[in-house]
């Protein structure tokens, strides 16, 4: 098994590879980012031209209403005057009764908060005054006298916006010049009582927000507007509005921004005769320039989207580069560790050769001996091209099994045997114990393959002169064959990898001992061939068990029973 580590090294054209992946993670961010900014200068764009709307929305809505307040107010002082100039002025009170009467238009309660009659002949001056129209008296007194034209008769009606102890009064009023004086009469009308009818006659004119801007929405939804007295209450608003909520309006019908004071509510004061009123009007979104309501649709999340997309692909890029990597090491390390394998029996092979042709072994004990090792290291030699050849098959799915009935004890032990003298060096020992009789279907050669692994993987990490337990039984229908050595064993945590490829216990990754990496993964792959399972546990008395199941197994005969119920035990010498 062989340690995992980082190579320092990029394979050739990563580099490359990463730099275009992250160049094409910073072109996705510079999109998402460029989409991002145009959205928020789209909607920029469409907050000022709602506002836009709005405030021309409010203006002209102002300038209906005090057209119409105009209109009104005058045409109710001279239908209270009779239209007469000539006539007798009428006393305050009857003036301001006969102007709420005209006011009724207005649907209020109490219209009329004042009237007076001023008549001015020569340096004396009359005031007839009723409410609160007292405290204009000096204003109207001081008013300079209407002009005439020949032939014309000089008489006017005037309004005007006025404030009067905090409070703001629509002041009608019409002098008319006599003979011998001059008189006028005025009257004071609450802005706040009169507005809301003068707003509503306004409203219903016409639309608010030309045709060509609308588009396909209704007059009356386009424009949500409320008009607020100086305190706050409201006293108007228009068939789209519901309220006003925390400085914005709430609409009745869809399609109106909802965020407060962010898109197309604006709040103005009036002037004019409406002068101490404030209006907020919102103007719907899809209302102004047909845009959809909330602006333009963003493409931002789906750049957004595009920019997840390339980062998880960079993510998994770097993550196969890395890979990569570790390919390139793991098969420099596969090549290096498989060539220190193979290179030690051929030196001892050319070895012994060399000595068997040169002559210089005199005795035939020791020509015998040199023929034995060159015998077992061709066998070691065999076995691990065989490893080679099985990982490889693997690797491309390619393994291929020929299960036959085999009876498994005369099996393992003619492998056992066949092994021990490969374990010699070691001073290892091999005890067998075997259920008599179990025959397996199985492949001979790869469960030669597999075993003769297991016991290489025993020996070389377990100590000198140990004894490797090979136990044999049958568990209901599967067979398990077991290997126990008395090494250091397996940490739980890592019991699951040691069957990786080229995997090797930290603990061992700078030991002397070497290897291919692949053996276990080899005993892996042809015991799930069979369909089997394989695992590694504590072995009694410490060390690792080393374990494979077979399925497909059964008695043939009788077993040979030991005594106390143990299997019979064979051992082996190294």
């Amino acid at each position: 098994m062989i340690h995992l580590r980082r190579s320092p090294h990029l394979a050739p054209g990563s580099a490359f590879l990463a730099g275009l992946l992250l160049a094409l993670l910073g072109l996705s961010a510079v999109l998402a980012y460029q989409a991002a900014d145009a959205a928020r200068s789209e909607a920029a764009s469409t907050d000022r031209a709602l506002r836009g709307y709005g405030s021309f929305a409010t203006w002209e809505l102002a300038r209906r209403a005090d057209a119409v307040l105009h209109r009104r107010l005058a045409a109710s002082l001279d239908a209270a005057l009779g239209g007469d100039s000539a006539g007798a002025a009428p006393s305050a009170s009857a003036l301001a009764a006969r102007v709420a009467r005209e006011l009724a238009w207005c649907g209020c309660a109490n219209p009329v908060r004042g009237a007076l009659v001023l008549t001015v002949r020569g340096d004396v001056v009359t005031v007839d005054g009723a409410g609160a129209a007292s405290a204009v008296e000096r204003w109207l007194h001081d008013m300079p006298p209407v002009p005439t034209r020949p032939g014309v008769r000089g008489d006017t009606t005037g309004i005007a916006s006025v404030a009067i102890g905090g409070e703001r009064y629509d002041l009608v009023f019409r002098p008319r010049r006599g003979a011998d004086d001059l008189t006028a009469e005025a009257i004071l009308v609450a802005s706040a009582d009169v507005a809301p009818a003068a707003l509503d006659e306004a409203y219903r004119a016409s639309a608010l927000l030309p045709g060509a801007v609308r588009g396909s929405v209704p007059a009356g939804e386009a424009v949500a507007a409320v008009v607020l007295s100086g305190d706050g209450t409201v006293i108007w608003r228009s068939r789209a509005a519901a309220a006003v909520r925390d400085g914005w309006v709430d609409a009745k019908v869809g399609g109106f921004p909802q965020e407060p004071l962010a898109r197309g509510t604006v709040t103005e004061r009036l002037d004019g005769l409406l002068a101490g009123l404030s209006s907020r009007v919102a103007v719907r979104a899809d209302a102004a320039g047909a845009a959809p309501a909330g602006g333009p649709k963003s493409r931002l999340p789906l750049l957004l989207t595009v920019f997840g997309l390339t980062l998880a692909l960079v993510c998994v890029a770097i993550v196969q580069l890395r890979r990569q990597q570790e390919l390139v090491r793991l098969r420099d390390d596969f090549v290096s560790g498989v060539s220190h394998e193979l290179r030690t029996p051929l030196a001892q092979i050319r070895l012994f050769a060399d000595l068997l042709e040169s002559g210089r072994l005199a005795t035939g004990e020791q020509r015998s001996r040199s023929i034995r090792i060159i015998n077992e290291e061709s066998r070691r030699l065999t076995w691990l091209v065989e490893n080679i050849l099985h990982f490889s098959r693997s690797q491309r799915g390619a393994g291929r099994i020929a299960p036959q009935p085999v009876e498994a004890a005369p099996l393992v032990r003619e492998i056992v045997d066949a092994f021990a003298p490969l374990a010699r060096e070691r001073d290892a020992r091999f005890e067998v114990l075997a259920d008599e009789g179990v025959v397996v279907r199985v492949d001979a050669d790869a469960l030669r393959q597999v075993l003769l692994n297991l016991l290489d993987n025993a020996v070389k990490y377990g100590p000198q002169g140990q004894t490797v337990r090979i136990r044999l039984e049958l568990r209901g229908l599967a067979l398990r064959l077991s290997v126990d050595d008395r090494g250091p064993g397996v940490p739980r945590d890592e019991r699951a990898r040691v069957w990786e490829p080229y995997r090797r216990l930290p603990r061992d990754a700078e030991g002397a001992t070497g290897g291919s990496g692949i053996g276990l993964a080899v005993v892996k792959d042809l015991v799930e061939l069979h369909g089997g399972r394989v695992g590694v546990g504590e072995a009694p008395g410490g060390g690792a068990r080393f374990w494979i199941e077979l399925p497909y197994a059964m008695h043939a005969g009788p077993s040979i029973e030991p005594v106390d119920g143990a299997a019979p035990a064979r051992a082996v010498a190294g």
